[in-house]
C-alpha cells in the first residue's frame, strides 16, 4: 500500500490509559483548526456511540468522520489527518503512520514500563526502520503521560524524561485529570465550549483542557 498524503496518528497504550479519549479530543482540536479529520475505528469501538450521541444532541457541531479499516486505502486521502486509537506498532496500518503516540498513566511504575518491556521499544524501532526504508520519511514517536491521579503537572515526570534520552522518543506535556475529558456520556468536548450555544456551560476546567490539547496538537504537528 503506498503511503497516503495524510498525517496518520497512531495512539497506543494500555487499557484505561485514555487512548480513545485522546483520539476524540485530538480529532476535535484539529477540526476546530480547519483540518479535515477522521477517526479509524473498529466496529465495536465505544467511540462510535460517543460520536452518535454528539450528532443526536448537537447536530450542528463539528464531528470527525469515521473510517472502517476496509475503506482506509480508498478514503484516507480525503483527510488532512486520520487518527487510529485501536492498533499497535505490529499492525500493518502502523507502517503508514506519521506520528506514533504512546499514552500511559503518569507514575513511576509506568515510566519504568519501557525498561521492563524492551520488546515494546524494539517493536517501535522496527516500525521506524520499516517506514524509513519503505517511504523515505521518519516516524515521530511521542510519549504523553495522562495524569489520572488528579495531581496537576506541567512537565513530563523526571523518570520519563530519563528514559526518553535512552529510548529516543519525545515527551510532551502531560494531560491532567479534568472533568472536561469525561465526554463519553454527552459527546461534548471542551473544544465546543467557545460556541455561543454552549458558552454558558464553560468552566475553568474546560479552558485548561482546551489549552492542554492545543499544546499537544502544536507539539505533534510543529
Amino acid at each position: 500500500m503506498p503511503a497516503p498524503d495524510v498525517h496518520i496518528v497512531i495512539i497506543d497504550g494500555k487499557s484505561g490509559s485514555g487512548r480513545k479519549t485522546l483520539a476524540f479530543e485530538l480529532a476535535l482540536t484539529l477540526l476546530y483548526n480547519a483540518q479535515k479529520t477522521a477517526l479509524l475505528l473498529t466496529p465495536d469501538s465505544p467511540l462510535r456511540q460517543t460520536l452518535q450521541k454528539r450528532k443526536e444532541k448537537f447536530p450542528a457541531l463539528l464531528t470527525p468522520a469515521i473510517l472502517n479499516r476496509e475503506e482506509f486505502a480508498t478514503r484516507a486521502n480525503e483527510f488532512n489527518a486520520v487518527i487510529i486509537p485501536e492498533t499497535n506498532a505490529k499492525d500493518d496500518l502502523a507502517a503508514l503512520a506519521s506520528t506514533y503516540i504512546t499514552i500511559l498513566p503518569a507514575n513511576k511504575k509506568n515510566a519504568e514500563f519501557f525498561r521492563k518491556n524492551p520488546s515494546y521499544i524494539n517493536s517501535i524501532w522496527e516500525l521506524k526502520k520499516k517506514i524509513a526504508a519503505t517511504y523515505n520519511h521518519s516516524l515521530d514517536w511521542v510519549v504523553c503521560e495522562n495524569n489520572l491521579s488528579g495531581r496537576f503537572l506541567e512537565e513530563p515526570s523526571a523518570e520519563l524524561a530519563a528514559v526518553a534520552r535512552t529510548c529516543g522518543f519525545r515527551t510532551t506535556a502531560p494531560l491532567n485529570r479534568r472533568s472536561a475529558y469525561q465526554t463519553a456520556a454527552t459527546g461534548i468536548s471542551a473544544q465546543d465550549k467557545s460556541l455561543a450555544e454552549l458558552k454558558n456551560t464553560m468552566t475553568y476546567e474546560d479552558i485548561c483542557a482546551k489549552r492542554e490539547l492545543t499544546k499537544l496538537a502544536e507539539f505533534i504537528f510543529s
